[in-house]
Order: C-alpha cells, then sequence, then structure tokens
C-alpha cells in the first residue's frame, strides 16, 4: 500500500506506540524525500517510503541511520504487518547513499520541521529549503522524473535555484547526471541561467 498523508501519520504514530512499549532509548530521525514532501502538504501526491537521511542524538550530533538499529527495524516490520505497507516503508538507504552531512550548509540542520510521536520518537522533516538541495542533488545524480516533478512543486525562485545549483556543484563536482542541468532549468523555466553555468 502506498504512503498517503494520512496513513503517515498513523504509520509513524503506531510506530511510536511501539517503541515506547520496548521503553528503549528515545529516537529522533530527519526525514526527507516523498513522505516530509507530503507531510508537510508541499505536494499531494503518494509515496512508497519513508527516506531517513539520518539521525539524531540528545547533543544534536548527526549520524548515518544505515543500517536502522534492529529495535527500530523491527517496530517498523510490525507496522508494515499491520497497516499493510510495504516492508521497507522505513527506509534508510538515503542515509547510506548520500556522501557529505558536512556539506550541507548549517541552516539544512537547523530549519527543521519536528514532530513528536511519542516520548519515544521524534520526527524532524527536511523544510522546502532543505529539500531544494537535495532535490537538486537527486535530479542530477539519477535520472528519475519525479525528481524534477518535485522541484516544479517546491516551486524555487530563479535566486534559490541558481544558489543551490552553485552550492551543489561546489559540493559535488562528481555528480553523475551534470549535463542534464540545461534540461533542468528548462523544466523549471529558467532557462536564462543555462548560460551562467557554461562559463
Amino acid at each position: 500500500m502506498p504512503i498517503t498523508d494520512e496513513n503517515l501519520e498513523q504509520a509513524l504514530g503506531l510506530l511510536g506506540e511501539l517503541l515506547a512499549s520496548e521503553k528503549h532509548t528515545p529516537f529522533q530521525l530527519v526525514v526527507c524525500g516523498g513522505s516530509a514532501l507530503v507531510a508537510q502538504k508541499i505536494v499531494s501526491r503518494v509515496t512508497h517510503d519513508v527516506d531517513v537521511l539520518a539521525q539524531r542524538n540528545w547533543d544534536r550530533e548527526i549520524f548515518r541511520a544505515y543500517p536502522l538499529p534492529e529495535v527500530l527495524a523491527k517496530a517498523a516490520k510490525q507496522v508494515s504487518e499491520e497497516l499493510g505497507l510495504e516492508a521497507n516503508w522505513l527506509n534508510s538507504a538515503a542515509s547510506f547513499h548520500f556522501p557529505d552531512y558536512g556539506a550541507l550548509p548549517a541552516s539544512f540542520w537547523t530549519d527543521l520541521a519536528p514532530r513528536e510521536y511519542g516520548p519515544y520518537l521524534s520526527v524532524s522533516f527536511v523544510t522546502r529549503s532543505g529539500q531544494i538541495l537535495l532535490k537538486l542533488y537527486a535530479a542530477l545524480n539519477r535520472t528519475e522524473i519525479r525528481d524534477f516533478d518535485d522541484l516544479k512543486a517546491l516551486a524555487p525562485d530563479s535566486c534559490e535555484t541558481e544558489e543551490g545549483l552553485r552550492w551543489l556543484l561546489r559540493s559535488f563536482p562528481g555528480l553523475l547526471h551534470r549535463n542534464r542541468l540545461p534540461e533542468l532549468l528548462t523544466y523549471l523555466g529558467y532557462e536564462e541561467l543555462i548560460a551562467r553555468f557554461e562559463r
């Protein structure tokens, strides 16, 4: 079953309840991707998983969530069985594949939208400004059309687009699909920026 804005809250609420029953150390997850867009009502599309970009501890230190801790993976499996979600609905692959947390600006980690799902689960959704950066990275590092569509929904203005791309090209010079840059800018309606990145 795909994830919508309605069953996303249900799934995370149930996950929080199951973690509370275990009385494990509380989890703080940083979530990006389609589910973060859905949760903040930036887009209305469905998604198939909740992309966990990172975990945080109580000292606000950021660390990778891959692989998911055993107690969290076990609780997520119970949620999938009870609600009929895909087995990997809580997916930490983004944590494994994103190459460098340090490349993200400090504002990325401070401008998050936190929600509490009981005393044992806190989820901080990456907000619009951070999503623009991640989606620019995805759009030029893989070939999935939904990345272009999500950027269109995020509606970065010309200045946000140019600044985001300059950060991206400076931070990740080895992007796999940098040649898609003119196509992306045309899709977003900023053809006038193409020449600035050809110098």
